[in-house]
């Protein structure tokens, strides 16, 4: 893995960003549009802008989770992987919309669609988290350099044909491996299923073995 920081992104970035817009555009307009005070103006900028800010503002992550059923470093640790696998999953897209390789372009478009699907999953219960955190925190981020690497080998004035044909064979191996970490997101409920198959196997073989076997001695003795 690349030795880089890998800085967490601000979703709040973009509320304050509008907010702003909005809280600054206020004063004016009251002012010399409506005829307020300054003094009135000023007070009813800053409470437009957080107002702005309020109603704008994402989410938090596990906002409509019960306190009670995950613990506080558990829900701290899928925080902390969410954010960076979502600054991530917004690089590979935009590498994968730089990509001239077709069939590569197909597999990162598809490694793209398989993350999203499972950070929403995690972001519902983050108990779920350490069945796909290699995924997020491993396979994720060597996706990402890979469609990065690829578009600057693409990008070279004597393009690499073996270097570009090995790295899209690697993107679509990944594509394989991403499919096979995600639906580990699901293992505890298939296993709960195969249980329920053997009990209720069991189940039916006691409560059908005396009609079986009562069928299978008239079929031996017809005359009876």
């Amino acid at each position: 893995m690349s030795g880089r920081p890998r800085l967490p992104a601000d979703p709040a970035g973009g509320a304050n960003l509008w907010a702003g817009f909005a809280g600054g555009l206020f004063a004016p307009v009251a002012t010399f549009g409506l005829g307020l005070p300054l003094w009135a103006s000023l007070p009813g900028a800053a409470l437009v802008f957080l107002g702005a800010r309020l109603a704008l503002s994402p989410r938090p992550l596990f906002a409509d989770l019960d306190p009670g059923s995950v613990d506080a470093a558990t829900a701290a640790l899928a925080r902390e992987v969410i954010v960076a696998a979502r600054a991530d999953l917004d690089r590979l897209h935009a590498a994968a919309r730089r990509v001239r390789t077709g069939e590569a372009v197909r597999h990162l478009d598809h490694l793209h669609d398989i993350v999203e699907q499972v950070l929403a999953r995690v972001e519902g219960d983050p108990r779920r988290m350490p069945r796909v955190r290699r995924l997020l925190t491993y396979y994720l981020p060597a996706a990402l350099r890979l469609g990065e690497g690829l578009r600057v080998l693409e990008a070279a004035h004597r393009p690499d044909a073996a270097r570009i044909a090995a790295v899209g064979a690697m993107i679509a191996r990944l594509d394989t491996v991403f499919a096979r970490h995600a639906d580990r997101i699901d293992g505890v409920a298939v296993e709960g299923l195969d249980v329920e198959l053997t009990l209720l196997a069991d189940a039916l073989r006691a409560e059908e073995g005396p009609a079986q076997a009562a069928v299978e001695s008239r079929e031996a003795a017809p005359w009876r």
